[in-house]
């Protein structure tokens, strides 16, 4: 009974982070104003000052999150940046205006309310959120999110780097990838398309910079659900500027979507300790999407309900 409890708790807390992503109710944080949380919390702690620390260790749990504890969806510490990959959107080409119009996200201002008339100067992409049963993220079903929506989410990641890769392990989803440091040549572009494409690491100095190619276009790049193609080339650029903080800055290329490169807002992510979890445990939380609870119930529950379908 007790091991029935505890996965029952852990269900509903993934059915509670994908309410945080899906619904319209919580409305983006304002572009113009720093982009970040509403809390207190800042990515670096003047206590860790004179800790030293090597800036080509990327080990350990990393976060966004404003919370003390680092995790449970919600918002971001307040200058570690929004839910958002940037406000400064490049126009789209012709094909991108019609993906972009056919992703309905539940994430951001309402569409036509009276909040997202009085925010102009956010892009409409963050002023256009719909119900969840009537929205098309397709993290509602479990899909993966792939790159760059989940670096951009505020749960921890767990950095593992070995000989020849960096690991990221998401607790959002529980989702791994890799980032190969081999020395093998990126694959540009290859046949088969990935949900987190193909990646490839080096070091630029005191900069961790991953390229990667080869994406499913059916991600999108972060919960306003901005869309790319399978010819987009991510470029992440990581940096560790204090023993507690990680910068992170992107660049997207992808001709057929965007008239020209998209530079991301700088993300910011604070070192945590491991989580405490059950029973005296520390670590990331199992955090699964999976179709037997937050699919059938989220949607019956909670989704379709807030759009006006009843079962």
């Amino acid at each position: 009974m007790k091991t029935h409890l505890i996965k029952g708790s852990l269900g509903l807390a993934g059915i509670l982070a994908l309410a945080s992503a899906v619904f319209a109710q919580a409305p983006a944080p304002a572009a113009g104003r720093g982009g970040g949380g509403r809390g207190g919390i800042m990515a670096h702690n003047p206590a860790n000052d004179g800790k030293p620390y090597d800036k080509h260790d990327l080990n350990g749990i990393w976060t966004r999150n404003g919370s003390p504890g680092g995790y449970g969806g919600g918002g971001t510490c307040r200058d570690c940046g929004d839910r958002g990959f940037g406000n400064d959107v490049p126009p789209f080409t012709p094909l991108g205006q019609k993906m972009f119009d056919a992703n309905k996200p539940s994430y951001g201002r309402n569409l036509n309310s009276p909040e997202a008339a009085a925010h102009p100067e956010e892009h409409i992409g963050r002023r256009r959120a719909v119900p969840p049963a009537n929205g098309t993220d397709p993290y509602q079903w479990c899909n993966p999110e792939g790159i760059p929506r989940a670096l951009i989410y505020p749960d921890p990641i767990e950095f593992y780097q070995l000989k020849d890769r960096v690991l990221q392990h998401f607790e959002w989803g529980q989702a791994l990838r890799t980032i190969w440091t081999d020395g093998r040549a990126p694959l540009k572009d290859p046949d088969l398309p990935r949900w987190w494409g193909y990646a490839t690491g080096k070091w630029d100095g005191d900069t961790f910079v991953v390229d990667t190619y080869g994406f499913d276009e059916r991600t999108w790049l972060d919960h306003f659900g901005y869309p790319h193609s399978t010819d987009m080339h991510l470029q992440e650029r990581y940096k560790r500027t204090f023993y507690d903080t990680l910068e992170l800055s992107m660049t997207i290329n992808d001709p057929k979507v965007y008239t020209k490169p998209w530079i991301s807002q700088t993300k910011k992510f604070r070192l945590i300790d491991k989580p405490k979890t059950i029973e005296g445990w520390s670590g990331l939380i199992e955090d699964i999407c999976a179709p037997i609870e937050d699919v059938d119930e989220f949607n019956k529950r909670i989704r379709d309900p807030a759009g006006g379908v009843h079962h």
